[in-house]
């Protein structure tokens, strides 16, 4: 029980931004100071979303630092000075496991999005693209700033294995190996079980306007979709293509279609998953 008490006291690698900040809302000044990177996590309604799913380690490369230097600052500011042994990156994380077997596997589509997460972009819409052209038995190869670790989830759902290296500062390339057939197209597949008359048999409906900032359009839409059942659908008039969103609905398995009628019109078919 005290071993228990010891690390409830104390940040680690795996830990997530969102309970960091929670439990000590003091150290979001130390977020700050340690990367330029960082300073969107001073508007309130973004620290809702924005760290809900990356952990410290994380968040570390987005700021071009070492997960450890990161834990230490955050240790010292609540009056720790050694960061806890062990850890690591968490269970979640692939850096440093010994390379697969399948990573002689041939390559079925290489994508460079460095200059798209570098630019402020957001890549998930061009990555789901290119992993629905990955044949089974070969590799996507990714070449990202970080370690993708919330794509290992999306994508295993869809049949791929993955594996991560570090080839430079911050620099880091993965591999996602599709499996044989059978293996998923699990995303593809829950998109076309949306059928056109699917269009005009929802049970709710809501609409984004211009002037809402991020993320208060995906916090509406995701609080529409929890009012649902299983099965129900949810139609959504958006102004633009809500990548963070869908990236949420294939976390959580929900299926999705989206209708782009032109610019500002955007219409978001969601039916909720079990």
């Amino acid at each position: 029980m005290a071993g228990q008490d010891r690390q409830e006291g104390v940040v680690h690698p795996g830990m997530k931004v969102e309970e960091v900040l929670r439990r000590w809302p003091k150290l979001l000044e130390v977020f700050l100071e340690a990367s330029p990177a960082f300073q969107r996590l001073k508007n309130p309604l973004l620290r809702r979303t924005m760290p809900r799913l990356v952990t410290v380690a994380q968040a570390a490369r987005i700021g071009g630092l070492e997960p450890e230097e990161l834990v230490a600052r955050l240790n010292r500011a609540l009056g720790v000075e050694a960061a806890p042994k062990g850890g690591g990156e968490g269970a979640e994380s692939l850096l440093g496991t010994p390379p697969p077997a399948w990573l002689s596997a041939p390559v079925g589509f290489h994508l460079d999005v460095r200059p798209v997460l570098e630019a402020g972009g957001e890549p998930f819409q061009r990555i789901m693209a290119a992993a629905k052209e990955v044949e089974p038995g070969k590799r996507l190869v990714l070449e990202v700033l970080f370690e993708p670790v919330p794509l290992y989830r999306v994508l295993a759902r869809q049949g791929f294995l993955a594996w991560c290296e570090r080839v430079g500062e911050g620099h880091y390339r993965a591999h996602f190996y599709r499996q044989g057939v059978g293996g998923g197209k699990e995303g593809e597949g829950r998109a076309a079980a949306l059928t056109e008359a699917d269009w005009e048999d929802f049970q709710a409906e809501v609409f984004v306007e211009e002037n809402l900032e991020p993320p208060l359009p995906m916090m509406r839409v995701l609080e529409a979709l929890a009012t649902l059942k299983p099965g129900e659908k949810l139609l959504v008039h958006h102004v633009r293509r809500p990548i963070h969103l869908l990236a949420r609905l294939e976390e959580e398995g929900h299926a999705y279609a989206l209708k782009d009628l032109g610019p500002g019109q955007v219409k978001l078919l969601i039916r909720k998953g079990s």
